[in-house]
């Protein structure tokens, strides 16, 4: 039996420490929205994830646990003196458990316009009959 569940959305900012105390910094870290979808055959996630390079996406599963990561990067092209800046530099993450019943191996994804699609086909329940000993 699958489950999915997902950690509180939040959006955090994380203090970085460099080796020495003075290089300390600021990350932001985003909890991206995501829609989860679920058919009989397979789990879809579209997830959020504007500005992020898919290069800097990382998707994991780790025994029944999903776990989505990117990090968004300002484009280093100049345009003239900046007047307003509300883009912030950050990762996204979430967490979510989904359950073993499912063919890790098998996932795919892709990314596009800014969003992370990504399919993760369910096992079909192994039915296994047990004789009773005489």
């Amino acid at each position: 039996m699958n489950t999915l569940t997902k950690e509180n959305k939040q959006e955090v900012t994380e203090t970085v420490e460099g080796k020495d105390q003075k290089s300390a910094t600021n990350v932001r870290v985003y909890s991206p929205n995501v829609d989860v979808m679920e058919t009989e055959d397979a789990f879809y996630f579209h997830v959020e994830m504007p500005g992020v390079d898919q290069s800097s996406v990382d998707i994991s599963i780790e025994k029944d646990q999903l776990i989505l990561e990117g990090k968004f990067v300002m484009p280093q092209e100049s345009r003239g003196q900046v007047r307003l800046a509300e883009y912030k530099e950050g990762s996204y993450f979430r967490k979510f458990t989904i359950g073993k019943a499912i063919h890790s191996d098998k996932a795919t994804a892709k990314m596009k316009n800014g969003i992370l699609e990504l399919t993760i086909p369910k096992m079909e329940p192994k039915k296994t009959k047990i004789e009773i000993q005489k």
